[in-house]
């Protein structure tokens, strides 16, 4: 069942949060989409302990972003994320300022082991009055191209593509949101989770009315992404999915980043901040921004959360901010993989 009712006249965040559409969030967060077929673990429901070091003050890096997403750590030591409001990938070396241009609403980035950056591109901006951008996987190199790898996968068209993260065996992971609440597009889909190589991918699961989004793995290879409609976080267990964290009303989890401990560090909207999850999905800690937090990624303990006041991508919207909060974690050491070989599907915007 639909979290809120949707209407073609509120086209905004039907796109990243289609719960905040015109929608009283009092309602919102106290309603939860429960599918019987998955497997639940004992995990308890949102109990905190009591960390000091989160309670640090996040030290603002950036402000009047328009949609920061994605943040990824370059071999440099420089970040580049993404801005789903401008269309652009952007660098952060003490300044901010363009790595490349992708057009359409870059929701999430993962650095490969070819130098490439890969994204997860959401389609058209609202209010940008450009519709020529198509939903699907993006590679965008150092010197600023960009392809377009996949518009679709398993014979099924991307809509709503939005985080991704490289496999233990090399294969390119990815939530597809779907089009259940978003009406740029003619076709209600489902929410999904995919694996593509350069010759093609598959379909993994099928979730429908959850609303998948952020998506990594640990250190043992266990795949995890989060259902904001559903305010949890998932596991793929013995190829099904498993609820490992029920997270509480007023949490709404988005992309996340994981420690070398095994502890999962969740941007969580509504609740303005990031929520710390241990190994065993309990609820540990909040770090607090003040501020809807969308992803992160680690660098060293140093964690980079992107983050906005508004949470809507409209191509007018500049209240994004870009933040850093030391840790008292190592981030844990990404998968490497790459999308080798001829593009399948390929468009060069560059």
């Amino acid at each position: 069942m639909s979290m809120v009712p949707s209407s073609p006249t509120c086209p905004l965040s039907v796109i990243r949060f289609p719960f905040r559409c015109g929608v009283d969030f009092s309602l919102v967060v106290a309603q939860r989409s429960y599918d019987p077929s998955y497997a639940t673990t004992s995990t308890p429901v949102h109990r905190r302990r009591d960390l000091g070091w989160a309670a640090v003050t996040p030290k603002l890096l950036a402000s009047d972003l328009g949609f920061p997403e994605g943040p990824v750590i370059m071999p440099d030591g420089n970040l580049v994320f993404c801005d789903g409001n401008i269309g652009q990938l952007l660098r952060y070396d003490g300044s901010v300022g363009t790595f490349a241009h992708t057009g359409g609403s870059p929701w999430g980035a993962v650095l490969g082991s070819d130098g490439a950056v890969y994204v997860t591109q959401g389609g058209n901006v609202p209010g940008s009055g450009d519709t020529s951008a198509v939903s699907g996987i993006q590679r965008v190199w150092p010197d600023g191209r960009v392809e377009l790898l996949h518009s679709e996968v398993d014979g099924r068209t991307l809509f709503g593509p939005n985080d991704l993260a490289f496999g233990p065996d090399g294969r390119l992971y990815f939530t597809d949101s779907g089009s259940e609440e978003d009406y740029r597009f003619d076709v209600r889909s489902p929410g999904r989770l995919f694996a593509v190589t350069a010759a093609g991918g598959e379909l993994l699961l099928e979730l429908p009315g959850v609303y998948p989004n952020g998506i990594a793995f640990d250190a043992d290879g266990r795949l995890y992404w989060t259902e904001s409609m559903a305010h949890r976080l998932m596991r793929l267990e013995d190829g099904r999915p498993a609820t490992f964290c029920q997270l509480s009303d007023g949490h709404v989890p988005d992309g996340m980043a994981l420690a070398a401990d095994g502890r999962l560090f969740v941007c969580t909207t509504v609740s303005k901040g990031v929520t710390v999850v241990s190994a065993e999905g309990e609820v540990l800690d909040e770090i607090h921004l003040g501020e809807d937090a969308t992803n992160c990624a680690f660098a060293g303990s140093t964690l980079y959360v992107t983050a906005t006041h508004v949470a809507e991508i409209e191509a007018s919207q500049r209240t994004g901010t870009l933040w850093s909060v030391e840790t008292d974690a190592t981030g844990l050491s990404l998968s490497p993989g790459a999308v080798s070989g001829s593009r399948p599907r390929g468009q060069d915007l560059s």
